[in-house]
């Protein structure tokens, strides 16, 4: 009689075998269809409660171009946590899934993850999203689908920002509406955002983000555009967010992406993407009459910037003060 663990072996085979032919019908087009090899790339630290809520959205995505593929995730890992081991675990249980885990037992910063990702993709087209985010079933193929027009070099998504419920998510939840309203009115130093984007992998090959820049996203948007290739906004590309929710994690980000402008300023004045200052304040006007109690907040945590300006540390690194707020349980 057969024993129970060889039992339970040729039970987990078969999951396994069925996990692959689910997989198979669901992400592999017949042979001869592959039109379009995408590379999903998530540089990660310390995300363990959310990195698996994300792959999983990711292969759950829905693509409208049928002869694309997500042929592999590039997981670029700084992190000092159990993440490490929570990703190991889940591909060991998933083997047909074709992920590769990039781990360095030092944090590198941003810049280090995306240039390490940029250079092991295979696929056609780079899909970067931050290791926290929760994108739309259609926010990957709202970012490919314009990819086959060779003027454009990369497409920036639609960060929302999700149940924002203490004082300083409200706040974070008005710059979010309100960086929204302005990326409407044209490309400006604003479009893109690092938590989501695509970018043609030729095009990223050929550029390496300085290792102490802040602002990859907005130095990634200038040498696209130095490179003569034009930026996409795709409203539709949905992307999800957890905000702040400490008035020191609000103060870290709003202080950070400042200081990373003022880093890349010099580029952003000769490109001439400077957002007018006419379409700045229709933004806030319009922001402020849809969202007033979120405005309000705003205005609130504004006024402690300059005492966290002088007391946070880490705001003017590319190695900045995480914010904890953010991150959510690792078991």
């Amino acid at each position: 009689m057969e024993s129970e663990s060889a039992w339970l072996s040729r039970l987990n085979a078969y999951r396994i075998c069925v996990q692959n032919v689910k997989y198979a019908r669901l992400h592999c087009p017949p042979r001869g269809e592959i039109m379009l090899r995408l590379t999903i790339g998530i540089p990660s630290y310390n995300e363990g409660a959310k990195i698996i809520p994300l792959i999983n959205a990711v292969y759950e995505s829905t693509l409208s171009n049928e002869g694309a593929q997500i042929s592999e995730i590039i997981i670029c890992d700084h992190s000092s946590d159990s993440t490490p081991e929570i990703l190991k675990s889940f591909m060991s249980q998933r083997p047909y899934l074709t992920i590769r885990l990039v781990h360095r037992d030092e944090r590198g910063g941003a810049a280090s993850a995306w240039n390490e990702i940029f250079s092991l993709a295979s696929g056609d087209i780079i899909v970067l999203f931050d290791a926290d985010v929760s994108p739309l079933k259609d926010c990957i193929s709202e970012l490919v689908s314009c990819m086959d027009n060779n003027k454009i070099g990369l497409c920036a998504s639609n960060p929302i920002c999700s149940n924002p419920s203490s004082s300083a998510a409200r706040a974070a939840s008005f710059i979010s509406s309100w960086l929204e309203s302005i990326r409407q009115c044209g490309v400006s130093q604003y479009t893109v955002m690092g938590r989501s984007l695509s970018i043609r992998t030729d095009i990223a090959k050929k550029i390496t983000i300085p290792e102490k820049t802040i602002a990859i996203d907005l130095y990634l948007q200038c040498r696209i555009l130095e490179m003569g290739y034009q930026i996409l906004y795709r409203e539709k590309a949905m992307v999800y967010f957890t905000p702040p929710s400490t008035l020191r994690d609000f103060a870290s980000q709003v202080l950070r992406s400042r200081n990373g402008h003022r880093q890349i300023s010099t580029q952003v004045k000769r490109l001439g993407i400077n957002a007018p200052l006419w379409s700045v304040l229709m933004a806030a006007v319009k922001t402020t009459y849809s969202n007033p109690i979120d405005a309000f907040f705003m205005l609130l945590c504004s006024c402690l910037l300059p005492f966290y300006s002088s007391t946070l540390p880490g705001t003017d690194s590319y190695k900045w003060t995480i914010a904890t707020s953010t991150k959510g349980q690792t078991n």
